[in-house]
């Protein structure tokens, strides 16, 4: 046989490869995962174990629905930049069990996404155990003095927008000279492709017209997504970054009351190869 190829790259979890994560059996752990890769999807998934979901995108799920502040499930999508916070409980021993990422299809012009596994669970050493290693329900006791505080966001009803024809529209389109977002190129001096005022919500339908997915990205601001290819989503959710299907449509509904800065700001695919050839676009908020 010849000598093995080297790895044309690589795949690491807090910069190592295939690390082991401690985790008694029922042990509860808050987990926050980042995907930092520059165009890798993950779709997350725990031997033995689901995910508890806390936040997306660094929204927690309490703020806009403090009656549903979890959701749980069997396995997580997370494009490029995008995060999850979740509980999660050690599976029962003795058992193997790991942190994978399952294949996913990108479309029929996308780059392979195939599974692997991330990282090992194994039960804590023993003779590491600090006092509290062997607690498997590690939850505070409820804060009820901050039960009793008022919630900070203030519920609006966005259905009217909803059935308004969308206020912009961004659509992704590609060939063998780049990446387009409404035909154009990103260009460093090129005039904001839309503009917003700072204190309004908006309705934006994202549209992507290639054969491969491609992961929307707004700068400062969350957005509700509720509706792909004209159908309600069963689990809508505020993100700041969300996946367009192939050859499909996202509906949002952006939130601007609240960003940053005023001023430019930009949106892009988060497929950084992408976005270097063309697919990102100014924003002005004023």
């Amino acid at each position: 046989l010849g000598e093995a190829e080297a790895p044309e790259e690589i795949f690491t979890v807090n910069g190592a490869l295939r690390p082991q994560i401690e985790i008694s059996p029922n042990e509860r752990q808050f987990w926050r995962v980042v995907n930092a890769s520059a165009d890798r999807y993950l779709d997350l998934q725990l031997d033995g174990a689901l995910f508890e979901i806390v936040a997306l995108d660094g929204m927690p799920l309490a703020y806009h629905d403090p009656q549903r502040p979890t959701r749980t499930t069997n396995h997580v999508l997370l494009s490029p930049a995008g995060r999850v916070e979740a509980i999660v409980s050690g599976p029962a021993l003795p058992t193997q069990a790991a942190l994978r990422t399952l294949c996913v299809d990108t479309g029929p012009e996308g780059d392979p996404n195939p599974g692997m596994v991330l990282a090992d669970l194994i039960q804590p050493n023993p003779e590491r155990a600090g006092p509290d290693q062997h607690d498997t329900d590690p939850r505070p006791e409820p804060d009820h003095a901050a039960e009793a505080r008022p919630p900070r966001y203030k519920p609006i009803n966005l259905e009217r927008l909803k059935k308004r024809s969308p206020s912009f529209t961004a659509i992704f389109t590609e060939d063998k000279n780049g990446f387009y977002i409404n035909g154009n190129k990103f260009a460093m001096d090129a005039a904001p492709l839309t503009s917003v005022r700072v204190g309004a919500y908006q309705h934006w339908r994202i549209v992507n017209r290639t054969a491969e997915l491609h992961p929307f990205h707004i700068h400062q601001v969350h957005f509700l997504a509720y509706e792909e290819n004209g159908t309600p989503l069963k689990y809508p959710a505020w993100l700041d970054t969300v996946n367009v299907p192939v050859g499909g449509s996202v509906d949002i509904i952006l939130d601007f009351t609240d960003p940053v800065i005023k001023g430019m700001a930009v949106f892009h695919c988060h497929l950084l190869n992408h976005e270097d050839k063309g697919m990102m676009a100014k924003v002005l908020f004023k």
